[in-house]
């Protein structure tokens, strides 16, 4: 079932530049000219260049109102699994919990009683963020998750109690040695491999990952700051049809890897490049953030 071959991504109706999220997001630039016109073209194009690879996408359009000025990334506030189970996050910044729409989880949760809702953690300022802040290992029924504001010690340990999944939990922080905001900017993973920054995580902990990587068979491709800061930590493995390994990755991040990494990522994947500069530079999030994974 992993990797998956259907996403779900939200069409944005009111893409721009978030005052609220800014706060905890260094990646995020202030806003240029026809951003929301520019984030429309690039939303289409990507969605196209998807099905075109074999990628099924579930599209659906975000609501006028409220204003989200984030709805693109909507795998921050619920994923699905294979198992049936679906898990809705508790969000940090007010104007992201509106993002969160009934509709949606009617048609991604066909059992309504297979549903974690961890959102009430809100009221407990205890946030965890979706597939933003844990990268899931579903082959070995782990998740690794960057501590942060965005992701509390505390709604880890609940969110392992209630899937039975083995968190591995770590720090790691950006060039102003403020926490990274998500583990999916700076970490992801496939069948085979994991692409990662350790430099930006201490040193006792990167031993205990690499140890993980080892025990559970991944080739590690490790990137630097400068290229997470370029979106080189922000893919996903997705498999068309064929069953084989679709890489996809922002033409961004694929101008910052250098060869050696291309190549030993081509070993094993087909890269999907795609361009979506407004949408990294206005919202500070790339491609990952944008597909939400069906199972």
């Amino acid at each position: 079932m992993w990797p998956t071959n259907k996403i779900l991504m939200v069409k944005p109706a009111a893409f721009g530049y978030n005052v609220q999220t800014a706060l905890t997001n260094s990646f995020q630039n202030k806003a240029v000219a026809d951003e929301a016109k520019l984030a429309l073209q690039e939303f289409d194009n990507m969605v196209k260049q998807l099905q075109h690879n074999d990628i099924e996408v579930l599209a659906i359009n975000d609501t006028v109102t409220p204003e989200k000025p984030d709805a693109i990334f909507p795998n921050n506030w619920f994923s699905t699994h294979a198992n049936g189970t679906c898990i809705l996050y508790p969000m940090l910044h007010q104007n992201r919990r509106i993002e969160r729409r009934s509709d949606i989880i009617e048609k991604i949760c066909a059992n309504q009683e297979s549903i974690i809702d961890l959102s009430y953690l809100e009221n407990e300022n205890l946030f965890l963020e979706g597939t933003g802040s844990l990268v899931l290992d579903h082959q070995n029924n782990l998740a690794y998750a960057v501590i942060s504001s965005r992701t509390s010690i505390e709604a880890l340990q609940i969110f392992e109690q209630k899937t039975k999944l083995k968190v591995i939990s770590f720090h790691a922080y950006d060039r102003s040695e403020k926490p990274i905001y998500h583990t999916n900017v700076m970490m992801a993973l496939s069948p085979t491999t994991v692409v990662i920054c350790l430099e930006v995580i201490p040193k006792n902990e990167q031993e205990m990952l690499i140890k993980s990587f080892q025990d559970t068979g991944k080739e590690i491709v490790e990137i630097s700051l400068a290229q997470i800061e370029n979106f080189a930590g922000n893919m996903l493995c997705l498999q068309n049809t064929q069953k084989e390994n679709l890489l996809v990755i922002s033409q961004t991040a694929y101008h910052a890897l250098l060869p050696v990494q291309i190549s030993t990522l081509k070993k094993q994947h087909q890269l999907l490049v795609i361009p979506i500069p407004t949408i990294e530079k206005i919202g500070g999030g790339s491609v990952r953030c944008m597909m939400a994974e069906l199972f």
